[in-house]
């Protein structure tokens, strides 16, 4: 006779519980985002199957094929002791973030009975916080605002698609400034800037100094200008140059908020 209360425990079921919401209230493509970090931190990806979602909060329940079982349990002790590769641990860490957006905790266990695995603290896991920092920098970008009633002048830009605020400086420059609106500028200054837990910075306020235009030449026409330098240009010059591009310089990083 079947023993009603007692669900079967399955080997290489793994049970994601998340106390926030339940099937009906989570949001689909937050459950998607959910699901993509579980299974990046999983890995395996050929042989983990999402089954379904499970009523009492919300479980997402996924099935290994029993040949990556084994590999699958290693890489979660692994993620548990911190000694996973690098985007399973990175999943990790999304995952306790997304927690702690959604004012939630989580819990990992192997069947339905089985001991949790990996614990997600989320809400009950402070933010590591940062002190901002003060120093002289450049900010890069295309002046969109110039200008209010008060004394000192708010200065507004744009850059790889993003507003940044916080700027200020005096009439005069901002004078200059509005003469250069919709083009692009380099601004020198005073900021502070402030780092979250990711280790992404942002800017908080910017005194602006003074200020230089920006040339709108493409990559390609840079690229040909640097080759036109007398020196040697070895293999990997060209994407070490893309590089830099892509991260700015210490004390010299754009913020947007």
């Amino acid at each position: 006779m079947r023993n009603k209360g007692k669900a079967r425990n399955i080997e290489g079921e793994y049970r994601l519980k998340i106390d926030a919401f339940t099937p009906k209230t989570m949001p689909m493509i937050r459950l998607a985002e959910y699901m993509h970090e579980l299974g990046m931190m999983l890995g395996e990806p050929n042989a983990v199957h999402f089954r379904k979602l499970e009523p009492g909060s919300t479980v997402l329940v996924q099935k290994i094929d029993k040949e990556a079982i084994p590999k699958v349990r290693a890489r979660v002790t692994d993620v548990r002791r911190r000694e996973a590769p690098r985007e399973a641990l990175r999943a990790y860490d999304t995952i306790n973030k997304l927690l702690r957006n959604d004012n939630a905790v989580a819990s990992l266990r192997e069947g339905v009975r089985g001991a949790v695995i990996i614990r997600f603290p989320g809400r009950e896991e402070a933010e590591e916080k940062f002190p901002s920092i003060r120093q002289h920098g450049a900010i890069d970008g295309r002046v969109i605002r110039v200008g209010g009633a008060d004394e000192t002048q708010p200065v507004w830009l744009e850059a790889e698609g993003k507003q940044i605020s916080g700027c200020f400086t005096t009439r005069n420059v901002a004078k200059q400034l509005a003469l250069k609106l919709y083009e692009p500028v380099r601004l020198f200054g005073r900021g502070r800037w402030s780092r979250d837990s990711d280790g992404t910075w942002s800017l908080l306020d910017f005194k602006i100094e003074s200020f230089e235009p920006l040339e709108e030449a493409p990559l390609t026409q840079a690229l040909q200008a640097l080759r036109a330098v007398p020196t040697e240009w070895t293999d990997t010059a060209y994407a070490d140059i893309a590089a830099i591009r892509n991260e700015p310089p210490r004390g010299k990083r754009n913020g947007g908020h």
